[in-house]
Order: structure tokens, then C-alpha cells, then sequence
């Protein structure tokens, strides 16, 4: 089923977010959820289903036709807050996904020497105790440095792009990269789930030499733990240019562009609310916590936040 929606989503990506056009996306996903449905009752595998449901959905030139959408022309730019600002072209997002790719393997290489340092101080530890502690200490700096290091680049790369428009054709560019990049993706992350199941078979095999065998295992859940982050940090770079109309450094700080295509008209009051919402939660918290002596069940109030400001959020999208 997910499927499904993807596909349906990345058809809806180039027409205007209007809410004829929302509607008719929602009844389409309820019609062909219906006939996916079907189609496994009448005996169809769920690859079959899927793809009979996509074959018979039909081109977007098709939906614009019916949904009777013109093509529209896409603005050169588009105005933020007091500025105008060129939409990101290709080359920008190209320099965007090289930056992600370097930090993707800076980071991966960070969390794999401090994985690693735990094997050097198990394998040097035979030779002195003292040697082992120097090279965990020195593995874990270069681990740690790196981490920093690299995770500060990421505000670096996203802020020249950030709440810029996405056009189409990028977004459709973005797409096609994604996929190439997909297969590697797969692999990678296939290889580093692997090496870290196998890592505990050192553990039997030199089970002669203990120290050994624990070096080895730590030193294949580093391997393992590189290839899954740097694929899927790289990876997940694509999705900035995939899924909104507007680039989003960060999800939680949302730009005004950004902000209004994600909330609509509502955008502003989500702004506001949630400016109010989360202080007036740990003030609360900490009143109820220090006045009335509460600390074993006031924690309640800051989960129980965390679900209201869910269904806030939810409320504020549909309105």
C-alpha cells in the first residue's frame, strides 16, 4: 500500500496544492486502495495488485485533463518575507548532495573510530594496559572530532538553500537521482546489517583467544554501523528536494515559505501557538513539580504534551 501512495504523492508533486486538487488526490487513493483491495480477493499477489493499479492509473497529463489544471508557468522567483529569492537550480543541489556525501562519510567515519576504539583497547590491552587505555583515548578524540566537526557542516550546506522554492523539474531531477542511487543504498545497508549479525561469529571461531575475538566483533559492528549511517545519511539528502515544495534545513525550525505550504492559511497561528505551547508546558511542569512536591507523576504532563501538540499539529494541517 505504500507503494501506492508514494507513487500517487510523486504524480500530485507537480500540481498546485489547491483544495480541489487536494480532494481529488484523496478520493484517487481511496478508489485505487479500493481496487488494490480487490484484486487481492479475486486471488492477485500484492506485486500484482500494485502494479495493475498503477498500469491502469494513467499519466499526469491525463489528471490534469480531468481535474481540467493548465500548466502553469513557474515563477523565477518568489517573495520571502521582504526579499525576492531565485528558486535553487540544479547546480546548487548538485554542490547541496556532494556537501551531504562528505558529511555523510565524515560522520559515518566519526561513530566508526569510537566503535573502534573499544577494539584497540581490547587488542592492546595484551601488550599493556596503559598502551590500551592511550589508543582508546586517542581512537575516541578522532572519533569525537570528527563527529563535531562534520555535524556542524550540516547547518552550513542547508542555510544558502533554506525555505527556497523546489521546482518541478528539480524535484523531478532529485527523483532520478534517487534512484540511481537507490541500489547502493540497498547494498550498503544489506552489507552493514550483515556485518554487524556476523559479528558475533569471532566470538566462536577464536574462542582460543578471547581478547581476540572481542576485538573482531567490535571492529565488524564499526563496519557494519559506517556502511548503514553513511548510506542513509546520504541517502535521505534526496528527500530534501523529493517530498516538499520548499527546502527545510531543519524540520523543527521551519522557514516562513516552508511553514505557509505546510500549514496553508493556518501557518501563522501554528507559529504563534507553537511559540506559547511548549513554555507554558514546563512552567506548568515545574510549578506542579516544586509547589505541590509532584516530581513522581508531574512527568506525566510533559508526555502527555508531547501527544496534545500531536494532534495540534494535526488539527491545524486539516483546518
Amino acid at each position: 500500500m505504500d507503494t501506492i501512495k508514494n507513487y500517487l504523492e510523486t504524480l500530485f508533486l507537480e500540481l498546485p496544492k489547491t483544495e480541489a486538487v487536494e480532494k481529488a488526490k484523496a478520493d484517487l487513493l481511496a478508489n485505487m486502495e479500493d481496487h488494490y483491495f480487490s484484486l487481492i480477493d479475486e486471488g492477485k499477489s500484492e506485486h500484482e495488485a500494485i502494479g495493475a493499479v498503477i498500469s491502469e492509473f494513467g499519466s499526469v497529463d491525463e489528471l490534469r485533463q480531468t481535474l481540467e489544471i493548465e500548466e502553469e508557468p513557474e515563477a523565477d522567483f518568489f517573495e520571502d518575507e521582504d526579499e525576492l529569492t531565485l528558486p535553487i537550480d540544479e547546480e546548487e543541489m548538485l554542490t547541496f548532495l556532494a556537501g551531504r556525501k562528505q558529511i555523510a562519510l565524515g560522520l559515518s567515519l566519526g561513530i566508526m573510530f569510537t566503535i573502534l576504539a573499544v577494539a584497540a583497547m581490547i587488542l592492546f590491552s595484551e601488550v599493556g594496559e596503559a598502551l590500551g587505555m592511550s589508543i582508546f583515548f586517542i581512537f575516541v578524540s578522532i572519533g569525537v572530532g570528527l563527529i563535531i566537526y562534520y555535524g556542524m557542516q550540516f547547518q552550513k550546506i542547508d542555510d544558502p538553500l533554506n525555505d527556497r522554492m523546489i521546482s518541478r523539474n528539480l524535484v523531478k531531477k532529485a527523483q532520478a537521482l534517487k534512484g540511481e542511487y537507490t541500489k547502493s543504498f540497498t547494498i550498503g545497508l544489506i552489507l552493514g546489517i550483515c556485518s554487524c549479525i556476523l559479528s558475533v561469529v569471532p566470538i566462536f571461531v577464536f574462542s582460543y583467544a578471547e581478547n581476540f575475538g572481542a576485538a573482531l566483533l567490535m571492529a565488524m559492528i564499526s563496519i557494519g554501523v559506517f556502511l548503514i549511517c553513511y548510506s542513509s545519511i546520504y541517502y535521505t539528502g534526496f528527500d530534501k528536494f523529493v517530498e516538499s515544495r520548499f527546502f527545510v534545513g531543519d524540520e523543527d525550525k521551519l522557514g516562513p515559505n516552508a511553514r505557509k505550504e505546510k500549514y496553508g492559511n493556518n501557518a501563522e497561528k501554528k507559529y504563534v501557538i507553537e511559540k506559547m505551547y511548549w513554555p507554558v508546558i514546563v512552567v506548568t511542569y515545574f510549578i506542579w513539580s516544586f509547589v505541590f512536591d509532584a516530581w513522581h507523576i508531574s512527568w506525566v504532563l510533559l508526555v502527555a504534551g508531547g501527544i496534545l501538540w500531536s494532534g495540534i499539529e494535526a488539527v491545524i494541517k486539516k483546518v
